[in-house]
């Protein structure tokens, strides 16, 4: 029998290198969404993992971590945790129940919806931030302002609409800080901002802000007179949607009303006079 020692054809290269061409085509997005879905299990895992550690350290301290690293030193987690994908963690809330969200893989609320987070900072840098006046910091996971002058920042889309944003704040000294929502991301902003404001005689109170003209409060409410007012880290949470905005602080509601100035806009914050106060654990939740 003749021995055939022709080996392939160019056509028969050019088949082949084709089907393999097909079949990677095909499998690359499978891979990749395979890849992903293994991330995404294993930052809900970290996720669960660092909420489980919260809840200790809550009823062990009676209070929230100040960052991650006071779950490693408690010896609650062998390491701090990060999201595989790249995205950043950030406290939902403390209470009831511990929920951390991830800017990449969003997380689970208690009624079993998915929480959309548009915007999610540690404050581990200014990435998002955007500086509209006078200066602000970013150390040891909080935002920092510089007092004896305004100062304001933004963060967000101005097409945002309906959305919650909850952040920790700290007044060390002065009158008082602000959160902007529904706002233009100008300079010279408007908007709604919500202050926190001992200034104003120990006052909450939100305002209506055109072109940085601040109007009178429209809606006002004392601060309780059991309420630390300096040197105590507040959780402050401001939910609009449509014409409603509902404020709390400490998970408290303090103020709920129907206003339809602005329809839409991102958020920030802002300080004034000599005031001194951190920001820390900032996320924004689509409503």
């Amino acid at each position: 029998m003749k021995r055939d020692n022709r080996g392939f054809t160019l056509i028969e290269m050019i088949v082949v290198i084709g089907v393999i061409i097909v079949l990677l085509a095909i499998s690359a997005p499978l891979m990749s969404a395979y890849l992903e879905r293994g991330r995404t299990t294993t930052c809900l895992s970290m996720r669960y993992n660092t909420e489980k550690a919260e809840h200790v350290y809550i009823m062990e301290k009676n209070a929230p971590s100040a960052s991650f690293a006071d779950l490693v030193n408690a010896g609650l987690l062998t390491r701090e945790p990060t999201c595989p994908s790249g995205g950043n963690y950030v406290w939902l809330q403390r209470t009831p129940q511990p929920i951390l969200g991830c800017s990449i893989h969003y997380a689970t609320i208690p009624a079993g919806e998915t929480a959309n987070v548009l915007f999610a900072s540690s404050f581990d840098n200014q990435s998002g931030l955007k500086k509209l006046m006078g200066n602000w910091n970013t150390a040891n996971g909080t935002l920092n302002n510089k007092p004896d002058q305004e100062n304001r920042i933004a963060f967000g889309d101005t097409a945002w609409t309906d959305y919650e944003i909850k952040t920790s704040a700290v007044l060390t000294e002065g009158n008082g800080y602000g959160i902007y929502y529904r706002a233009d991301g100008n300079p010279n902003i408007t908007g709604y901002v919500f202050q926190y404001d001992p200034g104003l005689g120990n006052m909450f109170v939100v305002r209506k802000v055109v072109g940085g003209v601040e109007q009178s409060p429209f809606q006002t409410v004392s601060m309780p007179a059991s309420l630390p007012i300096y040197n105590q880290s507040h959780d402050i949470s401001i939910t609009v949607v449509g014409d409603h905005t509902v404020i709390k602080v400490d998970n408290q509601p303090i103020m709920d009303f129907r206003d339809s100035s602005f329809a839409s806009g991102s958020g920030g914050f802002r300080t004034w006079g000599s005031t001194a106060a951190t920001f820390d654990n900032l996320s924004v939740v689509q409503k």
